[in-house]
């Protein structure tokens, strides 16, 4: 590629890309080709920290040839590079003409004496090149879309390479671009917009819409003044220019000078003024030999040439090739003739006029918009006005594609085209999910934490928006990391563990050598901490308040003040327990109560919280009571103090909300005594509560009695067949209470557990299901024990066997000998 200079030999180009690693920069550098023909520039920084794959910047070059080099550099290391090997800094020209400027043959008995000169020797000669034997020509030539021609692709003028938009073959350009880059030693880029067969006029009216017939030029289409048109919308943005080298005339001849005059005004202005450059150099050529020379043309060409302040020039005076050598038909040159308007015309563009001419330069190309889409692909954004036409056949605004090469042109409203920079989408934009590892447990103990670390060594994003590859949890809780593509930001599915709760359980008990003393005498208290947690405890301080008459004497590992007996244990290990004692003095009768509490601990215990009280049943308070010996009178009680109590929560009610839909029905159980002589008799009442909403029907009660008790007699209306005792209760109101008796005698002595059941109820329980055992913790069961000594109300030495009540309904339960007593209707519930 070649872009313009400026008149100080400068030009800032713009070296944009595509990259898909991490870099800290890009940088690049001009290195010249050929010793002499340029400067090598040092490296130069594009751009730090390059975001989404695209790197852009600008490097000033001085006019030259050139290879780019772009490097790409992480910590300071070069990680990556490329290259572009020909790119010129340089003068660029667009050639306006007839054939005699596009190339042409001229047959003459069946021979071509006009046949094209060589291409250019020195590959500083540029062209973008043109097929037109592609059916993409043949559609241009159909349409003058300039989708149909060559992008920014460039290459040395060969003999049938072509020039975009619309010539064949080099003529005698390339002699001419030989001989200019070697006189001002700079690349130079042609494009070629001649026309064979045309003229200023038809040039004229197509630039202003004014309909000419013609045999083989399209008005309708606007040529041959589109394809004008074209290379400055198509090329000229990217490029720059410097002048447009105008050669028409040899078809102009039929019209008086002021018409042809008129035509070259118009055109010019024409063209000044749709692409915005006013400035825009014309060089003319003095050129109307046909058969002999036309002074009507040359004098038009020379008043344009000669305006005042309208930057026009001279060019070469094309009529003095005129031999039938070198013009074997009378209008077309050949290959001599050809040499000869090559080296005119290199002679012509004078390096006063290039430095004279003020040239438009290249400008910067915008840039595609890169966005994540799933799976392995981007969504390729151009910016919204345009017309889009991608590589890939979409002439939609955005694509979503894998890997490959994507390039577009954009065409605005003014059918103006620039073209961003190619995309090169990689094979994997999408990391693999990382793993997780742990430093140590995934329990954590808290307050502390653990290292978390992923295995992704690229950037991450973890749940708490940390960006590192490790992170420290010290809370308990689910953690999640991402592993996050540098370039491109697409994130990885997440990966996630859960770091659990791994806290310090501690316990406290309190001893005390002997339970009985006589007042005066010492007694050893032994507080013992135990750790039933996973964590060291840390620092762990107890305290304990001595009650009223009760003195401290001594300890080696705690201290006492104004009766407050404290110490700190360094550290509790998991499973381990420690002990502190304490000798203290009984100064007087009575019933003591010892209290101690934990009261500061380095980690959180699941079930407790120092220095909460010693009356709110934690496990990390203790009490143990002693006495005195003394039995004079009735002993006082003194109690440690627990100044600092915790509020203690007040009781939930464990009832269901009462549902008007159902009953709820609970069962309590009375006896008349709980310790009797074998052969007495007893009253059990069983008490049906009805806490519900709706009223119950259908109530059974059976109570299952053990063996060593015998039903007697029920004032209640209940039976008995066997060891069961039944009784029915046929309405009972919500809220309503209703009551079962019967008496039964204890035939033997020992301990014995009597259970009863509801059986069956019409409406459906909340909690509770009728008939399925004794022993699941149901509030329709109830159960009461006793102990019966032997008739003739002798001592018993030993413990009575115990006589359980049978569990005829019992569903995967397994039965004890007792259960708590349930004396009243505030039953415990499921």
């Amino acid at each position: 590629m070649i872009v313009q200079r400026d008149n100080n030999n400068n030009a800032t180009v713009q070296i944009a890309g595509s990259y898909a690693q991490l870099f800290d920069s890009v940088e690049a550098r001009a290195v010249v080709r050929t010793s002499g023909q340029g400067t090598t520039t040092n490296w130069a920084t594009l751009q730090t920290n390059p975001l989404n794959g695209q790197f852009n910047g600008t490097l000033t070059i001085t006019g030259g040839w050139y290879r780019i080099e772009v490097r790409g550099k992480r910590n300071g290391q070069v990680v990556a590079s490329d290259s572009v090997d020909r790119f010129g800094v340089g003068e660029v020209f667009a050639i306006v003409g007839h054939s005699n400027a596009q190339g042409s043959a001229c047959i003459i008995n069946n021979t071509d004496y006009c046949t094209t000169m060589p291409g250019a020797l020195d590959d500083r000669v540029t062209v973008v090149p043109l097929d037109q034997t592609t059916p993409e020509f043949l559609q241009y030539e159909n349409t003058a879309d300039t989708r149909y021609l060559p992008g920014l692709t460039f290459s040395q003028l060969s003999t049938f390479s072509g020039i975009s938009p619309f010539a064949k073959m080099s003529w005698f350009w390339g002699h001419m671009g030989d001989l200019l880059v070697q006189r001002i030693n700079v690349p130079v880029l042609i494009y070629n917009a001649g026309f064979g067969g045309t003229n200023m006029e038809y040039n004229y009216k197509a630039a202003y819409d004014i309909p000419f017939d013609h045999g083989f030029i399209k008005y309708s289409i606007r040529m041959p003044y589109v394809n004008l048109r074209n290379l400055m919308n198509l090329y000229v943005p990217s490029t720059g220019i410097r002048a447009i080298l105008l050669q028409h005339g040899e078809n102009d001849r039929g019209n008086p000078t002021d018409l042809i005059v008129t035509h070259h005004y118009g055109v010019i202005d024409k063209v000044r003024q749709e692409f915005g450059k006013p400035n825009l150099a014309w060089i003319i050529a003095l050129s109307s030999f046909v058969g002999a020379p036309f002074d009507n043309v040359r004098q038009a060409q020379l008043q344009v040439i000669n305006r005042q302040n309208y930057l026009t020039y001279m060019g070469p005076d094309l009529d003095n090739v005129n031999s039938p050598a070198d013009r074997p038909d009378g209008i077309h040159f050949s290959a001599s003739g050809q040499n000869q308007v090559g080296a005119l015309w290199a002679n012509a563009i004078s390096n006063s006029y290039l430095q004279s001419i003020q040239p438009y330069l290249a400008q910067n190309q915008p840039f595609t918009s890169i966005a994540c889409a799933p799976g392995n692909q981007l969504t390729l954004t151009q910016p919204a006005g345009y017309q889009y036409t991608w590589n890939t056949g979409d002439s939609i605004q955005s694509l979503t594609v894998g890997a490959g090469t994507y390039s577009v042109r954009l065409r605005d409203p003014q059918k103006k085209v620039v073209f961003p920079p190619a995309v090169t989408v990689p094979s994997v934009v999408r990391p693999a999910t990382p793993t997780i590892t742990v430093s140590g447990s995934m329990s954590l103990c808290l307050p502390g934490s653990v290292t978390l670390t992923s295995s992704y060594s690229g950037p991450n994003l973890w749940s708490t928006s940390a960006v590192t590859s490790s992170i420290l949890a010290n809370q308990v809780g689910a953690y999640s990391v991402q592993a996050v593509n540098g370039v491109y930001g697409c994130q990885s599915s997440p990966t996630s563990i859960t770091i659990s709760n791994a806290m310090t359980d501690l316990s406290l008990s309190l001893g005390v050598s002997r339970r009985t003393a006589a007042v005066g005498d010492t007694v050893t208290f032994s507080l013992t901490v135990k750790n039933e947690g996973s964590c060291d405890a840390g620092a762990v301080t107890m305290q304990n308040r001595l009650p009223d008459n009760m003195v401290f004497v001594s300890s080696s590992t705690l201290t006492s003040t104004s009766g407050v007996i404290s110490g700190t244990i360094a550290n509790v290990a998991p499973g381990q327990s420690v002990t502190r004692q304490y000798v203290a003095r009984l100064t007087a009768p009575g019933m003591y109560q010892n209290a101690g509490q934990l009261t500061a601990q380095a980690r959180i215990d699941p079930d407790s919280q120092p220095n909460s009280g010693t009356g709110d049943g934690q496990d990390d308070a203790a009490m143990v009571d002693l006495r005195t010996t003394s039995t004079a009178g009735t002993l006082s009680l003194f109690s440690s103090p627990n100044p600092n109590q915790t509020p203690l929560p007040p009781i939930q009610s464990n009832q269901p909300t009462p549902n008007p839909s159902k009953a709820d029905l609970s069962l309590t159980m009375e006896l008349s005594q709980r310790y009797v002589r074998a052969g007495q008799t007893i009253t059990v009442t069983l008490k049906v509560f009805n806490l519900g909403g709706l009223n119950a029907t259908g109530i059974v009660v059976k109570n299952d009695l053990p063996a060593g008790m015998q039903f007697v007699s029920s004032p209640s209306g209940m039976t008995s067949s066997g060891s069961s005792v039944t009784g029915s209760i046929g309405q009972l109101a919500a809220g309503q209470t209703a009551s079962l008796s019967f008496t039964a005698t204890v035939t033997s002595q020992g301990n014995f557990t009597n259970v009863a059941q509801i059986m069956a109820c019409n409406q459906s329980d909340p909690d509770s299901t009728p008939g399925n055992g004794t022993t699941n913790g149901e509030d329709d069961t109830a159960q009461v024990d006793l102990r019966a000594n032997s008739a003739s109300g002798a001592r018993i030495a030993a413990t009575p066997n115990a006589v359980a009540s049978p569990n005829k309904q019992a569903i995967n339960a397994t039965p004890t000998s007792t259960q708590g007593h349930r004396f009243s209707n505030n039953a415990p519930k499921k």
